[in-house]
């Protein structure tokens, strides 16, 4: 079944009063200095991401940064109300210089922090900058299509501008409900597929005691991420060298990372024990509402068991009787094996492209290149796929995040 939320902000939607305020390109070097006002916008914005987060963000550029990447924001003298990493597109092709939001295989959520006191006045700002400075096209990847913040930046292109969506996808989401609770698990997976997780569980208990534990203080935080990062690099990703501990720099990436939003209180693993023995974790950020399960990890020793599946159906279980929770994003594409056992909803993704020209001819031509590279990544994916199916090759294991 396809969720359709509604959006709250309209296009004729107008603060009372406007702020006077100036659409910038900052350094990344200012991150410091503008941390502690991302963090205060990322608690009243339309919609969070917590890989926009200082905390997130500064391993993130530290390990992965681009020579071309800067701080969009919208500012004025009291506060911020827009921010995003953005990458600078230079050159003329196809129609003029252009900007992107930053996503990358470690952060797939591209959604800006924006106001949402002064959503359409900031919005209608981007536009406008977009307009003086010669930046044609602006696209944001890996968006909630359906959310406030797409709204308010297709408001914004249609009142001064084009817009238009490129590599759309259908991807699982999960949205809690309250009133049911636990009891709303039993309809989201089939009777037949509760049978086999159940017996599978059976199978642990009987080879020891079965537990599950949540690490948050800043030791066991430690604690469970070298388990984690133990899982992963005896894993498939271990074998092909794309674990996080076969690359230093991406090792020490998601350490600091997971620490610093951690000692916020944004972020806790989980740990799926047999005996004393860890042989499943799950890294996943919490804020604002919205909880994204990161990075998953499992013992293969214990397969036939589906020690993966079992910590995400104990999470969904969390999640489904915890009122504080809103929305669970895995930020995964559309065909994740996990969730589309688990997870019966689906939400629209793409990439929305802004034009501040009224005909979006950049925008046209970006979003059809788009979506051709998209649909030959799709076809390789499944060539490589009949392949291993073909060679009977270890299967990979269904994580909800990709990298």
């Amino acid at each position: 079944m396809v969720s359709q939320r509604p959006v709250p902000v309209g296009p004729g939607s107008r603060p009372p009063t406007a702020r006077r305020g100036t659409f910038a390109l900052e350094p990344v070097e200012a991150l410091p200095r503008l941390g502690e006002r991302i963090g205060a916008l990322a608690a009243r914005a339309l919609e969070t991401n917590p890989f926009f987060l200082p905390e997130f963000l500064e391993p993130a550029i530290r390990a992965l940064g681009k020579k071309r990447l800067r701080l969009a924001i919208f500012s004025d003298r009291d506060d911020l109300h827009f921010f995003a990493p953005v990458v600078i597109g230079g050159g003329q092709l196809l129609g003029g210089r252009r900007f992107s939001v930053w996503a990358h295989p470690y952060a797939p959520l591209g959604t800006p922090l924006i106001d949402k006191e002064t959503a359409p006045q900031v919005t209608d700002s981007l536009i406008a900058h977009m307009r003086t400075s010669g930046r044609t096209l602006f696209s944001i990847p890996h968006l909630p299509l359906n959310g406030p913040a797409a709204n308010a930046l297709r408001s914004a292109a249609a009142r001064a501008g084009y817009w238009t969506v490129a590599e759309r996808q259908m991807r699982p989401i999960l949205y809690p409900d309250t009133s049911r609770g636990i009891a709303e698990f039993d309809t989201m997976v089939s009777q037949k597929r509760r049978r086999e997780l159940e017996r599978q569980l059976r199978r642990l208990c009987e080879m020891g005691a079965v537990s599950f534990w949540t690490a948050r203080t800043a030791t066991e935080i430690e604690s469970a991420f070298t388990m984690f990062a133990a899982l992963e690099g005896s894993g498939w990703k271990g074998r092909r060298g794309t674990a996080l501990n076969k690359r230093p720099a991406l090792l020490e990436f998601a350490r600091t990372a997971v620490t610093q939003l951690a000692q916020k209180g944004f972020a806790a693993i989980d740990v799926l024990r047999l005996g004393d023995r860890p042989i499943a974790a799950l890294i996943r950020f919490d804020h604002g509402g919205m909880s994204i399960p990161w990075k998953v990890a499992f013992d293969e020793e214990f397969a036939p068991m589906s020690p993966g599946k079992q910590l995400m159906c104990d999470e969904t279980r969390r999640w489904l009787a915890d009122p504080t929770i809103e929305r669970v994003d895995p930020v995964c594409e559309e065909d994740n094996p996990m969730m589309l056992l688990l997870w019966p909803d689906r939400e629209p993704y793409g990439t929305l492209l802004l034009s501040s020209s009224a005909w979006g001819v950049s925008a046209r031509l970006r979003a059809g290149i788009s979506d051709l590279r998209a649909e030959g990544k799709v076809q390789a994916k499944r060539l490589l796929r009949g392949r291993r199916r073909r060679g009977k090759t270890t299967p990979r294991a269904a994580i909800p995040h990709g990298a």
